[in-house]
């Protein structure tokens, strides 16, 4: 019954993590750049969380950047646009992102109630010994 447990365990460490990807994105959707600028000048680079099954079949989650990580726009009026009145913005479609939020809102819900679940489940077995 422990597997049940770390099941939850890993499904909410995923869950987590995949907001956390999201949340960057979010927060960081206004930070436009020059294009091709480092440091202070640099957009913010879009990221995106990866979710596969390791080993043992549980969630592993990466976040790596996103491909494309910017965009390039015309906005002359911008103080940071080039000679050519372009932008760097971040790759970042905010209903994506919201979306994505709402999926890993559920998945934590889920993974919340296998614990539940398991807990019944032990107090289910310490009934039947008593």
């Amino acid at each position: 019954m422990l597997s049940i447990a770390g099941s939850a365990l890993s499904g909410l460490h995923a869950a987590s993590k995949t907001v956390e990807a999201s949340a960057r994105n979010v927060a960081n959707y206004g930070t436009v750049g020059t294009p091709g600028a480092d440091g202070t000048g640099k957009s913010y680079d879009a990221v995106e969380a990866i979710q596969t099954s390791g080993p043992n079949g549980d969630p592993t989650v990466t976040i790596r950047e996103r491909n494309p990580a910017t965009v390039i726009a015309y906005a002359p009026q911008n103080p940071l646009a080039n000679e050519e009145g372009l932008i760097e913005i971040p790759n970042v479609d905010l209903a994506e992102e919201f979306v994505t939020q709402n999926l890993a809102m559920h998945s934590y819900k889920a993974n919340l109630k296998m614990f539940e679940i398991w807990d019944d489940m032990q107090q289910a077995v310490l009934d039947i010994k008593t």
